[in-house]
């Protein structure tokens, strides 16, 4: 596997995560809103961000471990399935957000705002990765995907 595309989907995620970590801290903030802290998203837009969390770190152990040379059964596909699930994650967040910030006062427009653009930013990182591992795996992205969608459809805990 080409060491520079992992690098790069590597350094991609850091940005994204960048950007998660601003956006989990102001949703925490938000519980301490009180036009937000009872709106019916605030609590699955939180879960949801974590979400993203778990899937940046999880693309990048499955990274380490393949530049570590360390022998994976599936390691391809590993990778395959940690950054399509890393998208199915980040497709929770605008709803979830969208709902928690329903009835926002005023005065935290601002916040809003700026959560909002950090959404996009996440996406759009999350979209950068997975468009530098199809280009490494070229057609093998999509008959990967299609093999693990089964799995994917199991419910998490």
């Amino acid at each position: 596997m080409s060491h520079d595309y992992l690098e790069a989907i590597y350094t991609v995620l850091e940005k994204g995560m960048a950007a998660k970590e601003v956006v989990c801290s102001i949703t925490t903030g938000f519980r301490s809103v009180p036009s937000i802290r009872t709106q019916p998203g605030l609590n699955p837009y939180h879960a949801s961000v974590a979400d993203v969390g778990y899937g940046f770190d999880t693309v990048q152990g499955t990274i380490d471990r393949i530049r570590n040379g360390e022998s994976i059964p599936f390691a391809i596909e590993m990778l395959v399935f940690d950054l399509d699930t890393l998208r199915i994650s980040a497709q929770q967040l605008q709803p979830n957000f969208d709902l928690a910030v329903k009835n926002a006062s005023a005065e935290v427009y601002y916040l809003v705002a700026l959560s909002r653009d950090l959404n996009r930013q996440i996406e759009q990182r999350i979209g950068e990765a997975i468009s530098l591992a199809q280009e490494l795996l070229g057609d093998r992205w999509q008959e990967i995907r299609s093999r693990i969608e089964n799995i994917q459809a199991v419910p998490r805990l």
